[in-house]
């Protein structure tokens, strides 16, 4: 993943801060640049004023960042215990590809990212959770595996949705909000086949931007 970019915006704008924390989809695994992964993204959206309920002025942002590769739900309270103390503004989670690759039951993953969600909002942070995706999409996928995938997605996902939601946050379910997409178009995938691309960490960054603006309007 490439290095985090610390800042984005005019600095005379009003200060934002931005935590990302999750696997290896936050920390922008595929892609060569930080603008070009979901945080970047998000970051130069939120500079750039295209937030809404803000009368459109633009905003210095600061990305603190917590996200590592491989991590799981497990390991959202030590990232958490990192982001916290920059009381950010708003929090964005991406978690739950390793969780089914370890084989993390769906009701404990869903309780580690429960409690991340609880303690976030307790700092004052909006909280976005992206729900896992569904994995049967990737290319390299075959059957049987594709189907086993396929449930074991929807299985975790319906765990997240209630317990984000119950703990004050704001899921975005991905599986259909977005994995339709990368179905349907091979260059939403970094390289690797596994990653998303710019142009898909871009399709992601939208669809939470969006879930953004449905708390400001709210």
């Amino acid at each position: 993943a490439p290095p985090v970019r610390e800042f984005y915006g005019n600095p005379t704008h009003s200060p934002f801060t931005l935590g990302i924390l999750g696997d290896s989809s936050a920390q922008g695994t595929g892609v060569h640049d930080y603008d070009e992964t979901v945080g970047g993204w998000l970051a130069r959206a939120l500079a750039a004023g295209d937030a809404g309920g803000g009368g459109g002025e633009g905003r210095h942002v600061r990305v603190v960042s917590a996200a590592r590769d491989g991590a799981c739900a497990e390991h959202l309270a030590a990232q958490v215990a990192r982001v916290a103390p920059a009381a950010p503004d708003l929090a964005v989670i991406s978690i739950g590809v390793n969780d089914i690759r370890n084989r993390t039951s769906p009701a404990a993953a869903a309780r580690h990212l429960a409690d991340a969600v609880v303690d976030l909002r307790r700092s004052g942070a909006e909280v976005i959770v992206g729900t896992t995706p569904d994995l049967s999409v990737i290319s390299a996928v075959r059957s049987p595996l594709r189907e086993v995938l396929w449930l074991l997605g929807l299985l975790l996902e319906r765990a997240q949705t209630p317990a984000v939601s119950a703990a004050g946050g704001i899921p975005v379910t991905l599986r259909t909000a977005v994995s339709r997409h990368f179905a349907a178009d091979p260059t939403l995938f970094a390289p690797d086949g596994l990653h998303a691309s710019p142009r898909g960490n871009a399709l992601i960054g939208a669809h939470l931007l969006a879930a953004y603006r449905s708390t400001l309007r709210g």
